[in-house]
């Protein structure tokens, strides 16, 4: 369907075109959307409280979270006059014609962007869906035209809720507790925002609680905090280093964090911290709760 329109008076949905619009009465997910770069995909202005580009969800697999869909982009003109066909509406008479009738109704209306500013392009833009509080992280990973011309987009979540894995805060003191719960939620937070180094940055401050009560001092920072894991660790076992996975992940983070100090960068000439250096951070995070986790459980 190459135009979505949302009737005014009742909010009901229709599809098709203006000139032949019919009721969309299956659910259907419809996200605003906002590319991270508005200088190639601007952000179209607002009508009536709708947003000014939308994504209509085609398909999801929630296991390798990937969506499928259209975008679509206000109309100048609003509201719309839409000629539909919708049996269950008795409040619109229909309108009469030589050789058709149809019922007339405004709606505010979208029609499909076509999305030419993404061609040729060698790196796509990522996209947020959803609307404040409540957005998510998406990477085009590819845009394929359809026998109408219309653009199907294929999305993959990069960072969005659900990122931390359930743990058993019992094994944690009850001071590390609310704390850790408090850190967790920042971290999910600062996943949906567009800034990697925030969400590199919350997971430092989760892990800082996490080998501290390991050592039994919440002060320390997380350097400090691995340093005490490792050598409770050797003292445990002499004839190892004391080092394993789990301290491992936490100072991936740890150089992570440092890494996104401006006075750390210019001075060993290091990229910006990325995607995908959040998504390792997240990555790392969850290994070490995981793993705490099934230790605590045997």
């Amino acid at each position: 369907m190459r135009e979505l329109g949302i009737c005014k008076n009742s909010g009901r949905l229709y599809g098709g075109s203006s000139s032949s619009g019919v009721p969309i009465t299956e659910v259907v997910n419809i996200f605003p959307i906002r590319f991270e770069d508005d200088l190639i995909v601007p952000t179209m202005r607002e009508y009536d409280g709708y947003d000014g580009l939308v994504f209509k969800e085609e398909s999801f697999d929630p296991i390798t979270r990937v969506k499928r869909g259209t975008v679509y982009s206000l109309e100048e003109s609003q509201p719309k006059q839409w000629w539909v066909q919708d049996s269950a509406r008795k409040d619109i008479e229909y309108h009469a014609n030589v050789g058709w009738a149809a019922q007339s109704l405004f709606a505010t209306s979208y029609r499909i962007h076509p999305l030419t500013q993404l061609r040729g392009i060698t790196k796509l833009p990522q996209v947020t869906l959803g609307s404040k509080p409540h957005t998510s992280l998406w990477k085009i990973i590819a845009i394929e035209t359809q026998f109408d011309g219309k653009p199907l987009l294929t999305l993959k979540s990069i960072r969005s809720l659900g990122v931390i894995p359930n743990i058993n805060f019992e094994q944690y003191s009850s001071d590390a507790q609310a704390k850790l719960k408090t850190a967790l939620e920042s971290v999910e937070m600062a996943a949906n925002r567009f800034v990697p180094l925030d969400t590199v940055d919350r997971c430092r401050d989760a892990l800082s609680i996490v080998f501290g009560d390991l050592a039994g001092n919440l002060t320390l920072d997380l350097g400090q905090g691995i340093k005490k894991y490792i050598e409770k660790n050797k003292t445990a076992s002499p004839n190892r280093d004391g080092q394993d996975l789990i301290s491992k992940n936490g100072d991936i983070v740890r150089s992570l964090h440092a890494r996104g100090k401006p006075n750390e960068s210019h001075k060993n000439n290091t990229r910006p911290v990325d995607e995908e250096d959040a998504s390792l951070a997240l990555n790392c995070l969850w290994f070490v709760l995981t793993e705490l986790d099934d230790r605590y459980a045997r």
